[in-house]
């Protein structure tokens, strides 16, 4: 009897080995990416890349601390002190703000509560590619018309540069310019549409070419805010690029798929990280020369605890969608890149009360409309 009960008994052993194994690699990896956006590119670029993937690791300790209460108790404890020490980032993936005030309680306010979008336009196209009637105004336009926010911070809305030749009509425009009095918008498309006055203030940047930050102090009533609208820079993936990644992600690259995404995807990869890395120092510089209110947003084309979002949000910058958002949220949705990609800080005597990710618009962006309010200092 002994003889026939070893080797099951060593087999169970080596199933439990295995099982605490994987338990730990898991956890390994949901650590490495929860806090990869800690660790500079400019040192190494795959914490960064793992930072992108935390969702997959985040999800899969779920599933395996759910399996693991079930059948093998004492092996849970690995996912649950993962899931404690991995808490931050999860919550800033995916806010629980259950108790946050609805629209309809905060558009009650009026004038109490400013409302602020940002938003990647794609040059007011429809990337729905529907067949437009000319008689009605542009899709985006429309969009961003209907939410009415009192501040607009818009990218890639080079059609309302003043000598860009543009698409949208003569009814676009004095619709727009009717409803924002004061609007500004460089030859790049980093454009501002405001119900209030404001003054621009240059920022001095490195590359103009590479990347966007524009700043606008904007009076609103008796406050000031100092609106920092910025893009930061895009991977630089080309038409095939793209179609690689679609094609793996479908699970049907085609041979050789996996070399080319290594050696091209990642390669851009990393030059991006490195990039908006320093990019973003600059961005803090600005930042740190300014005091008072500010509501900082736009395109980062990276995740909310990159390497760039960190450094940009410092020590007292609050995370709007971490504030006051509900849930993991998407605002880039084309090519099957499915990650929030566009940000929104703020700090002083300003709150986000509530703030989503709007689907339904005709960018490969949707865009982020929050609900501020003003405190006492």
């Amino acid at each position: 009897m002994t003889k026939s009960t070893a080797p099951a008994s060593t087999r169970s052993k080596i199933a439990s080995i295995a099982g605490i194994a994987i338990n730990i690699i898991v956890a390994l990896l949901t650590l490495l990416s929860a806090y990869g956006g800690t660790v500079n590119p400019a040192t190494s670029v795959i914490p960064a890349a793992m930072a992108m993937v935390f969702p997959v690791f985040l999800f899969l300790t779920l599933g395996l601390t759910a399996i693991n209460l079930i059948w093998w108790r004492r092996r849970a404890l690995i996912g649950a002190a993962t899931l404690l020490i991995c808490a931050g980032p999860a919550l800033t993936y995916c806010p629980l703000n259950f108790f946050r005030p609805s629209a309809a309680s905060l558009e009650a306010k009026g004038t109490k509560v400013l409302k602020v979008m940002s938003f990647n336009t794609l040059g007011f196209h429809d990337y729905t590619n529907t067949e437009r009637d000319t008689s009605r105004l542009n899709p985006t336009l429309s969009f961003i018309l209907e939410h009415d926010p009192d501040i607009a911070l818009l990218q890639e809305a080079t059609p309302l540069y003043e000598t860009y030749l543009t698409s949208l009509t003569d009814t676009d425009r004095a619709e727009l310019y009717r409803r924002y009095p004061y609007t500004f918008c460089t030859r790049r498309g980093i454009a501002l549409l405001s119900k209030y006055p404001f003054k621009r203030i240059e920022v001095p940047v490195s590359d103009e070419n590479a990347y966007d930050v524009c700043r606008y102090d904007v009076a609103v009533g008796a406050d000031t805010i100092h609106f920092f609208n910025v893009h930061l820079q895009s991977i630089g993936l080309n038409a095939s690029d793209k179609a690689t990644y679609r094609n793996m992600t479908k699970g049907d690259a085609p041979g050789g798929g996996i070399s080319e995404l290594r050696r091209g995807l990642l390669r851009k990869l990393g030059a991006a990280f490195r990039a908006r890395a320093l990019q973003a120092h600059e961005i803090r510089q600005a930042l740190d020369a300014v005091s008072g209110n500010i509501i900082l947003a736009g395109d980062f084309n990276d995740i909310p605890d990159c390497y760039a979002s960190r450094t940009i949000q410092g020590d007292d910058m609050t995370d709007a969608y971490r504030h006051a958002g509900l849930g993991p949220a998407i605002t880039y949705h084309a090519d099957r890149f499915y990650f929030r990609i566009d940000q929104m800080y703020y700090r002083g005597n300003i709150d986000a009360r509530r703030i989503d990710a709007l689907s339904g618009a005709t960018s490969d962006h949707y865009p982020l409309l929050a609900y501020f309010t003003f405190t006492s200092e």
